[in-house]
């Protein structure tokens, strides 16, 4: 990896993760790639953290970025491109805006110092094919504070069957008009693969769960618990994490 690169990465620059209404509510017509930046950010550093990223917004980087955090810690970024070589656009971007800021840099670095374990990064694809979207939107964007998200760690050679269980949840919700939608994606590179995740959101995590409830019971317990069984089958480990979106750590770069 290239110093500018790593650097790149550790600053938390890889721009614009999920946008809100992509990532949660309004499903794509259209797959689209995405390259994503992963910061596990220690507990301790999280203020820190912050302050930099906030820093590296006053810097003008050109590049526009949505933020969002998790409860264990963890920040995301990423943003859309329209194949693999977008990630060199990406890196002459960086260049360009180093060279701009000069010393200035350094800065944000000492900043950051101590308060990362580690980052990574990687490429994700939407699948709006596996994702559901309600009729009506129960929530409006701006509504959307709570995000879950289901990682689903699939059993090699099982996509095929992975992908037609998620198509009957996609049916069975449609059929039942259950009140949640999500978005699901599948990760191409950047960690253990095969991968899936989607992600749902609700205006607070009281809100999501007793919304939850409702779409269960419209669905059934006997099939939920089949669906249910028949996914987890085919799992060699599943993880749920929540959090928000992050307005206050996005950059919207002025024309």
């Amino acid at each position: 990896m290239s110093k500018k690169k790593a650097v790149f990465l550790a600053a938390g620059l890889l721009a614009v993760l999920f946008i809100l209404s992509g990532l949660t509510g309004a499903q794509e017509k259209k797959s689209q790639l995405y390259f994503v930046g992963e910061m596990a950010v220690k507990p301790s550093g999280l203020a820190k953290f912050e302050a930099a990223v906030k820093k590296e917004i006053e810097l003008a980087y050109p590049l526009p970025w949505s933020a969002y955090s998790t409860a264990d810690c963890f920040y995301y970024f990423l943003f859309p491109i329209e194949n693999w070589g977008g990630i060199d656009g990406i890196n002459k971007a960086d260049a360009e805006w180093m060279a701009k800021i000069g010393d200035k840099l350094q800065d944000v670095m000492k900043g950051m110092e101590g308060a990362v374990h580690y980052y990574r990064y990687g490429v994700i694809r939407s699948l709006p094919e596996l994702s559901y979207v309600p009729k009506m939107s129960r929530l409006k964007p701006e509504e959307q504070k709570f995000i879950s998200w289901g990682f689903a760690y699939v059993e090699f050679g099982k996509e095929k069957e992975f992908a037609d269980i998620l198509k009957l949840w996609v049916e069975t919700s449609q059929e039942k008009s259950t009140s949640i939608g999500w978005n699901t994606f599948v990760v191409e590179s950047g960690t253990e693969m095969p991968l899936y995740f989607w992600a749902e959101s609700g205006k607070s995590a009281v809100d999501y769960f007793a919304e939850s409830e409702k779409d269960a019971k419209k669905i059934g317990k006997d099939k939920s618990t089949e669906l249910g069984d028949r996914t987890m089958a085919l799992l060699r480990k599943f993880e749920i994490k929540t959090g928000q979106p992050r307005p206050d750590l996005s950059n919207v770069p002025k024309k």
